[in-house]
């Protein structure tokens, strides 16, 4: 009895667990091969028109497949998950289980132990494998493009691969030929008497092929520049628009050697060093920030204010033009841009951390939705009791929609300052999560939840009544 009971033991999770094969490969081939689809679509014509060899488009569509097959694994084990217990649930063999004494908690554990080992092997794939593949592909895909340097620029990240120059855009769009920009700023230090940054509200990017330089079409602009020789000389030029070249040598942009990584081409570990690097570079502007107020703000205070003998009071001294008086306006207002700047440039790294955090928390969160889904999954399958890919692809449809438009939406807003990152890449399992134990629960007391029979009944007679 006893070894009749213990080979039982080991058959019902065998059995289970080879439930979900077909199914899971069936969603992860079908998931992959829509995502594949896509990119086809989005990239084919685009790259037969520049020529590019067969073998490279093998390599290039190759590439794509490691951001497709970490998306489309945790969306795998939800497609199994529904379709195998849902087609259990229909055949009554989740009754039959039950009825010879196992529970359901005994049905669940052995998918859920598999979930676990799948996190862990898709969290190791997001943090050593996929990087490597978005780095191999940002710069195959950088070499095809030849010549387009805003396909490396990259929303709230310092851009500093051109010597002498350090780029940094809050809001990228490209329309065809033309690349849009947004909240641009473009520190110069190619002079070596003057330090210039620009800063612009919007702009356009083009490239010139024959003087290799990025040129900038900027639209209400300032210029600050700051003399190194002599500090206090600091002036600032508005213009409505300013075109400005960046050189680029060599054409450096098509980068096919290079070191320089994205967020998405880096693990967790390479983005919190960078992280540190940041917050160090952060301190160093608020420390600017307060010497320019102490000891700026203090010197315009002592020679503009006490350097003048007359007796005459403030107000006196303005109307009459006193010179001291003029000078600290206007080393006051000087004085109040470059804090401007300061603060511009400071937000611009808080963004950078904010963008960097988001993207390690994901890096965790995705991988979690593989035993998420598998607590969400097994509930639904069996309170349906409708078997097969139609219900189990219907629902997991509806709840991949749900899950990354709180991906989607969360990323925006922490990149914005708005949520922390945490909140927003795990707000979406949290809640799922703690719908699918509610439901586990509402399954084991065999509450029902999901009426698929009365809906499809319905469904038929209005199809009946129409004929």
């Amino acid at each position: 009895m006893v070894t009749r009971y213990m080979r039982c033991m080991f058959i019902v999770p065998k059995y289970i667990l080879r439930e979900h094969v077909g199914p899971f490969l069936f969603g992860l081939i079908t998931i992959v091969f829509l995502f594949l689809l896509n990119v086809i679509f989005r990239d084919l014509g685009r790259l037969l028109g520049k020529g590019v060899p067969t073998g490279v488009l093998f390599e290039f569509f190759g590439l794509n497949l490691a951001w497709i097959v970490a998306l489309a694994i945790p969306m795998a084990v939800l497609v199994a998950t529904l379709t195998a217990f849902g087609r259990l649930s229909s055949d009554n063999e989740i009754v039959a289980l039950k009825a010879s004494g196992v529970h359901l908690y005994r049905l669940i554990a052995p998918v859920l132990v598999v979930a676990i080992l799948l996190a862990i092997g898709v969290e190791r794939f997001h943090n050593s494998v996929l990087p490597e593949f978005n780095h191999r592909y940002r710069l195959l895909f950088s070499d095809i493009s030849k010549k387009r340097p805003t396909l490396t620029l990259e929303e709230n990240v310092f851009f500093d691969e051109i010597p002498n120059y350090s780029l940094l855009v809050h809001g990228l769009v490209e329309e065809g030929e033309k690349n849009l920009l947004k909240g641009i700023i473009i520190n110069d230090y190619s002079d070596p008497e003057y330090n210039n940054t620009v800063i612009a509200e919007r702009g356009e990017l083009t490239f010139s092929e024959e003087r290799e330089e990025m040129i900038f079409t900027l639209y209400n602009v300032e210029v600050h520049s700051i003399e190194l020789a002599d500090l206090e000389n600091y002036r600032v030029n508005k213009f409505q628009r300013l075109v400005f070249s960046v050189p680029v040598p060599n054409m450096i942009l098509k980068r096919s050697n290079s070191q320089q990584r994205g967020d998405r081409e880096k693990s967790a570990k390479m983005m919190r060093e960078d992280i540190v690097e940041i917050l160090k570079r952060m301190d160093q502007r608020e420390e600017n920030i307060r010497q320019i107020v102490e000891l700026d703000l203090n010197k315009i205070f002592i020679d503009g204010i006490w350097s003048d003998k007359t007796t005459m009071n403030e107000e006196k001294a303005i109307v009459k033009g006193n010179p001291p008086i003029e000078r600290a306006k206007i080393r006051a207002k000087t004085v109040f841009q470059r804090i401007q700047a300061e603060m511009g440039l400071l937000e611009g790294l808080k963004l950078s951390v904010l963008s960097k955090q988001v993207e390690i928390q994901k890096k965790y969160a995705i991988p979690v939705a593989c035993i998420v889904f598998v607590l969400i999954g097994t509930p639904l399958g069996i309170m349906a009791r409708q078997g097969g890919m139609a219900v189990g692809g219907g629902l997991s449809l509806l709840f991949f929609v749900i899950y990354w438009i709180f991906i989607i939406a969360g990323e925006q807003l922490a990149d914005r300052g708005y949520v922390s990152p945490f909140i927003a890449m795990w707000s979406a399992n949290i809640l799922v999560g703690l719908g699918g134990v509610y439901l586990v629960v509402r399954s084991v007391r065999e509450s029902t939840f999901v009426p698929w029979d009365q809906w499809v009944q319905r469904l038929k007679r209005i199809v009946k009544g129409r004929k």
